[in-house]
């Protein structure tokens, strides 16, 4: 599928709440909004097993890249598929609004507001990188094997203008080296993990 098609779910809908200065909680509400109409457009998969979901992955057919167009799977680990997105979807996006004359201050406001609701994670750098991340896990959550939710999405890290964000402790947790991402992250936007759990959670 082409990325330009996920502008009809209301994705430049993001560029106006910007320059209006909406709140965290308001653009929050969007993102669902917008995710839900994806994954609809998506639909459900129900893999056989965790080879066949594999598979889809690495054929670069699996609906995890919808909005992902541009991408590399690595396959080193057993269980665990790593994915490094050479564009982020929003990258266009966020260059327009940082750059919009008369916007930027509500721009930066609204952004530092992300940045210290989520920054802890130390997960993302700018609010089109985490919108990203909602839409990919909002995305796997409508696929299962053998009809249970098996699939987990991990994000390792991301790059933006030169600046390179690393969510450590999720890093660490898997027994990656964190030098191995700086890498990786040295030719791609975006890297995250897709692992399978063993069973549904309590």
């Amino acid at each position: 599928m082409k990325l330009s098609e996920i502008n009809e779910f209301g994705i430049e809908n993001f560029r106006s709440l910007l320059e209006e200065g909406k709140s965290y909680n308001q653009i929050m509400q969007e993102v669902m909004k917008v995710g839900s109409r994806i994954v609809v457009k998506v639909g459900h998969k129900n893999y056989a097993s965790i080879e066949e979901a594999t598979e889809d992955i690495k054929n670069h057919t699996s609906p995890l890249f919808y909005i992902d167009q541009e991408v590399i799977t690595n396959f080193e680990n057993v269980g665990m598929n790593f994915i490094g997105v050479k564009k982020c979807p929003f990258r266009d996006l966020m260059k327009t609004m940082s750059e919009s004359e008369g916007s930027d201050q509500k721009v930066t406001t609204i952004l530092h507001d992300f940045e210290i609701r989520e920054g802890e994670k130390n997960s993302f750098i700018d609010l089109g990188c985490y919108i990203a991340q909602q839409f990919r896990q909002m995305i796997l959550s409508s696929l299962t094997i053998n009809g249970e939710y098996l699939l987990n999405y991990i994000h390792l890290g991301c790059k933006r203008n030169g600046k390179t964000s690393l969510n450590e402790s999720e890093i660490d947790a898997i027994g990656l080296e964190q030098d191995k991402v700086r890498k990786l992250l040295e030719e791609d936007d975006c890297v995250y993990a897709i692992s399978y759990k063993e069973g549904m959670e309590e």
